[in-house]
This record gives structure tokens, C-alpha cells and sequence, in this order.
């Protein structure tokens, strides 16, 4: 039976009743048009014409860690739900954002935030903690504590504890790049196993348990002896970097290059190798390279990762497959060139001008995975008479995405 959903009224049926809505469609969204909006702000804050906040130190952190991936989050692992459920995550999560850049760290901003990552907290973390194995657990308590972080800065910054209000952000990240290497992976190892199984080839390395429970004691190891023993915490992110990297290496990505797709998720990676291995020599170094070091986790990695996560899902709901879009290709080669550019201005006496450049990069590549998202919405899709894999979320005791309709039927 083929059912088509209507580009026109798409969202206006969405709200009556209990009409099922996607998350990734509206969250999607969302984060793709925050992120188009929030760098040209950022830039023009710069100079006097955007909002207070993206001039403020932690200002355009907190709104890129804690306004954007909430709203990643949200999109990949809600999954379908009731329309008007779904509308009061939006709803908060539109009104937090809107306190952010129109009163920054103040009651409101607090108030709604909170609201959000207590929504999204009470949905999600249930569900996740049924899993079976300590390893699928453990996003329990990394993402209670992400959205306490989200709360824990904006009430710092409230009681004037201005050094508590900038190590939480700027730890945060260590987190964030945690909920990446376990998210990138449970991504990219039945996607290239499956690519495998169509070559005659079988992965024996797939989601390696062994190097995923490495890695995630070593970064929860770094994160809480970093205010004690910041040089312990620098060679423990570095050796979770080497960690993630021989894990990248056993995926075997060179035998992958027919699929651009895929090797766009292992740049995507690396950006994560690299962001952990640097952020570890920061750390040795007393943190005097942070501001540097911290974009290739927080624009390589993650501009990488969300995009193309963004545009593989959203393919794939509709039964189009991510290996044929040469647009992946390019959208990650302009997010690299913003990751480089905005490191690089750092160091040179050009910054302006490499300034413009990356949030150029970044805004472009986040407008091909708008264009894509867009295409999503107005494309009819074809529903098979039994629910598939696109229609619901994988078992909580494998999270990976749930329309990976392409990996090995072996490793589901």
C-alpha cells in the first residue's frame, strides 16, 4: 500500500488529533536554521548589530553546545510521536532559544531551557536505560548530565560565579564529543559492515565493545579529574584519541571508496581523533591553545557529524540512499574548510578574514542539509504494508540510527 504525504499541508496535518509526527523533520529543522542564523549573528555581534550574547566569552558556546545539539538530539532520538507532544518540545525548546538571544543567562533563558532538557530528559532516558549492556547504559547518565550542564551554566552565570559559569561550558565539550564517538559509531559500523556484506566482505570489527568501553572511561576519567589534575586529564583525552582512532582504522574506510557517504562520516570522525588528541595537548599546556583547539571538535566534528546525519536521515526516511548524493561530498568539504579557516584565525593577522571564511563554510554546508531537509518534506514517501525500520526507533539496546536501512541485515 503506498501512502504520499502532501508538501503543501504537510505541517497544518500535523497538529489535529494524534496524528504522528516525525522529530527529525521538525528538529531537523529547526537546528538547520538555527545554525544558518546563529554564525551571520555571531559575526555581526562582532560589530555591534547582533544579540549580546554571541559577543559575550561563553555567550556563542553555550548557544552553539546547548541551543543546537539539544536540538540534534532531540531530531535523531525522539523518533515518531504524537503531533501535539511533540509540539510542546518545539514550542520550549523555540522559547529557550528566543530568552538566549534576547536575555542572555537570565531567569527566563533558565526557565525554558530547563523546561526543554526536562522534557526531553523525561522521554528519553527511561527508554535508554532499559538497554541490556553497560556500554548502551551509560548515555543515561551522559546525557542527565549534558542537560544539567545546560542548566548548572545559566544559573551559574545568575549567581555571578563567572569562573563556574566558563568551566562548565568549556568542559562540556568533552561530553559532547563522548555523545559523538558513541553515536558516530553506532552509525558508521553497520553502515560499513553492510557495505562490506555487498562486496563479499565480512567486517569482524564492528562496534568493537572493547575500544567503546575504553573510551568511555578514559573521557569520563579526563572530564572529572579535570579541575584537579589537568595534566592526568590532557593524556587521558589524547589516549582517547588514539583509542578512537584504531577504532576508525579496524572500520577499514579505504575499502569504502565507492561510498562518498561513508567516508564523509569517517572525516566526520577523524575531526573528533584530532579535536581529542588537541584538546589532551591543551590541556598540558594549561589550556593557553583551548580557543584554538576546541573547533575541531566543536565546528570539524560536529558541523561534520550533524550534517551528515542530518541529510542521512532524512534520505532515508524517504527511501533515497545517502551513497547516491554528491552533495554530501561537497557540503562536508565546505564544513572542513570552515573547521581550518576558523582554527587557523587564531594564529594569523588576517582573523577577520578567515573569521568570515568559516562561518561562510559552516553557513553554506548547513544550507546544502537545509536544501536537502526541505527536499524531505515536499518528496512523497512510500510506505511498505509492514512498519519499517524508518518508522521506529532501533532498540534502545542498539542505538543506532533507526533508518539505516542500508546496513548488513546480519548486524541489526
Amino acid at each position: 500500500m503506498n501512502t504520499t504525504t502532501s508538501p503543501g499541508n504537510l505541517f497544518s496535518r500535523l497538529l489535529p488529533g494524534e496524528a504522528k509526527a516525525y522529530a527529525h523533520q521538525w528538529f531537523f529543522t529547526a537546528a538547520c536554521i538555527h545554525a544558518l542564523l546563529i554564525i551571520p549573528l555571531t559575526i555581526l555581534a562582532r560589530y555591534g548589530y547582533g544579540p549580546v550574547i554571541l559577543v559575550m566569552p561563553t555567550g556563542h558556546a553555550f548557544e552553539m553546545l546547548f541551543g543546537l545539539i539539544p536540538a540534534l538530539i532531540a531530531g535523531y532520538l525522539l523518533g515518531p510521536m504524537p503531533a501535539r507532544r511533540l509540539a510542546w518540545f518545539m514550542g520550549f525548546w523555540l522559547l529557550a532559544r528566543t530568552a538566549d538571544l534576547t536575555a542572555p543567562f537570565t531567569w527566563s533563558a533558565l526557565i525554558f531551557n530547563a523546561l526543554f532538557v526536562t522534557l526531553l530528559a523525561r522521554q528519553l532516558l527511561p527508554r535508554l536505560w532499559a538497554a541490556k549492556k553497560w556500554r548502551n547504559r551509560s548515555l543515561v547518565p551522559l546525557l542527565g548530565v549534558i542537560f544539567a550542564l545546560a542548566v548548572a551554566s545559566i544559573l551559574a552565570s545568575q549567581l555571578n560565579a563567572s569562573l563556574l559559569h566558563r568551566y562548565l561550558i568549556d568542559e562540556s565539550v568533552q561530553l559532547f564529543a563522548l555523545l559523538m564517538l558513541f553515536i558516530g559509531g553506532r552509525m558508521l559500523a553497520p553502515a560499513v559492515a553492510g557495505e562490506f556484506y555487498r562486496q563479499g566482505i565480512e567486517l569482524t570489527a564492528r562496534v568493537q565493545p572493547n575500544i567503546e568501553a575504553g573510551l568511555i572511561l578514559t573521557i569520563t576519567a579526563a572530564y572529572i579529574l579535570s579541575p584537579v589534575a589537568a595534566p592526568l586529564s590532557g593524556i587521558l583525552l589524547i589516549s582517547s584519541g588514539i583509542l578512537a582512532g584504531i577504532r576508525l582504522l579496524r572500520w577499514q574506510l579505504w575499502r569504502c571508496r565507492a561510498r562518498p557517504d561513508l567516508l564523509c562520516l569517517g572525516l566526520g570522525y577523524s575531526w573528533l581523533i584530532l579535536g581529542l588528541i588537541l584538546l589532551g595537548w591543551a590541556k598540558l599546556n594549561d589550556n593557553n591553545y583551548f580557543s584554538i583547539v576546541v573547533h575541531a571538535i566543536t565546528i570539524g566534528a560536529l558541523g561534520t557529524l550533524a550534517t551528515n546525519v542530518i541529510v542521512r536521515v532524512t534520505l532515508l526516511h524517504i527511501k533515497q540512499y545517502p551513497s547516491h548524493i554528491m552533495l554530501i561530498t561537497v557540503m562536508t568539504g565546505f564544513m572542513s574548510i570552515a573547521a581550518i579557516t576558523r582554527m587557523a584565525a587564531n594564529l594569523s593577522n588576517h582573523q577577520e578574514i578567515l573569521l568570515i571564511a568559516a562561518a561562510s563554510g559552516w553557513s553554506i554546508a548547513f544550507l546544502l542539509a537545509f536544501y536537502v531537509v526541505l527536499k524531505g518534506l515536499t518528496t512523497p514517501r512510500t510506505k511498505p504494508a509492514r512498519t519499517s525500520a524508518a518508522d521506529t526507533r532501533q532498540s534502545v539496546s542498539d542505538p543506532t540510527p533507526a533508518n539505516e536501512s542500508e546496513s548488513d541485515p546480519q548486524t541489526s
